[in-house]
């Protein structure tokens, strides 16, 4: 796949990164706050997670199908967006668990749709120049701090149930933000897609990668379901809640800022051990030391790994794994099974044993699971390095 336009409008896809997140900083802090402030147990917030994390799974992929005939991608950004929109405006109408989880569905399925179209064209006009991706990137990491210091401020001052104005407002930016993008168009190359997608999905560095990314997303299941309610639940403020929360995100900003230089300091495969291993530490600490602000503070820094490093060799991942012609495909498959399929399981698992486990245990469960997932990728991803020297 080509794309064939002027240079790549750098500062919208910026903002657009910056919106996109920023919306994402309303709902990974505070939307279980919300659900909680709507009287939800912990097993219906678990459930609501684990639908919006379901349809996740469907909606990338459907929405790559149907962009097959479709030459300008951002035709099916500004729809899924205008879409987005007119879905959530339905959350004011509710508030039994039926009703909310019906808009989360709804608005979820468009929504998810929108960042795989535009990692698929970032990705392609920038190439193989991951520094540069990761500076376009690094924007999204900026909105989200931003959005999560401001809501945690003003929520501490009126009722988190003021939390959906917010994320409207949002959505009306990212949608008017996508119509200030160009056009551009994609041509198919099929000579570079020889066999089908599961002549790809049939390999053993692809399945281990797979899995890895399902495994690393049921991880944080606990910590972008609960951990505010854990943070909550054991006496800090939103604004703490909000600071702590932003100082993962500022850790992922740096690295993101600083991958293209210290990229080379360790192989890819050696990111993905260290980075796994170092997301298990994250959650440990999370566990043993929820009353230590210091500590906690030095376990959201693991975030720049936990996050911000494994998706940087993610996404080379699928440049080196997937033909160009296939890479939409390719970025719509880490979305649903990472974030789709691993977020729903995830979410699920944490509510079903947050009452009967405790936050503390659930934690640890989460730790386990990332270093399942560091043993998989040392078994199949230990060839990563010539992979990517050979592209």
């Amino acid at each position: 796949m080509t794309i064939t336009s002027t240079a790549t409008p750098t500062a919208r896809l910026s903002l657009f990164y910056g919106l996109y997140f920023a919306l994402l900083g309303c709902i990974a802090p505070y939307w279980g706050l919300y659900l909680t402030e709507l009287n939800f147990t912990p097993q219906e917030i678990g459930s609501l997670m684990a639908l919006f994390g379901t349809v996740r799974i469907l909606a990338p992929n459907l929405w790559a199908y149907w962009g097959r005939n479709i030459s300008a991608p951002l035709v099916m950004v500004r729809a899924a967006g205008l879409l987005t929109l007119l879905c959530f405006g339905g959350i004011f109408l509710v508030d039994s668990f039926t009703g909310v989880a019906c808009i989360m569905v709804l608005y979820g399925f468009f929504w998810a749709a929108m960042l795989p179209q535009y990692e698929a064209i970032t990705m392609q006009a920038l190439g193989n120049r991951l520094d540069e991706y990761s500076r376009i990137r690094v924007w999204g990491s900026i909105g989200f701090i931003v959005a999560v210091m401001m809501l945690g401020r003003l929520f501490d001052k009126v009722s988190i149930k003021a939390l959906p104005i917010f994320m409207l407002l949002l959505m009306v930016a990212i949608v008017l933000n996508s119509w200030l993008l160009r056009s551009a168009t994609v041509r198919h190359k099929t000579v570079l897609a020889r066999g089908n997608m599961l002549s790809f999905l049939r390999q053993r560095k692809v399945i281990a990668f797979i899995l890895v990314t399902i495994l690393l997303q049921i991880a944080h299941g606990p910590y972008y379901t609960f951990f505010s309610i854990f943070l909550e639940e054991n006496g800090y403020s939103k604004s703490q809640i909000g600071l702590l929360w932003s100082t993962g995100v500022c850790a992922e900003v740096v690295l993101f800022w600083q991958f293209g230089r210290i990229m080379k300091w360790l192989t890819w495969s050696q990111w993905l051990l260290v980075s796994l291993t170092l997301t298990g530490l994250r959650w440990c600490l999370v566990a043993w030391a929820v009353d230590n602000v210091w500590v906690l503070v030095a376990g959201q820094t693991l975030h720049a790994f936990s996050f911000a490093a494994m998706h940087a060799v993610s996404m080379r991942c699928i440049q080196v794994f997937f033909p160009a012609a296939m890479q939409a495909s390719g970025q719509a498959l880490y979305s649903s099974v990472g974030f789709g399929l691993g977020g729903a399981i995830g979410a699920m698992l944490s509510g079903l044993l947050w009452q009967s486990l405790g936050g503390a245990d659930v934690f640890m469960l989460a730790a386990l699971v990332a270093v399942i997932a560091m043993f998989i990728a040392w078994w199949g991803l230990r060839d990563l390095q010539h992979e990517c020297n050979t592209r």
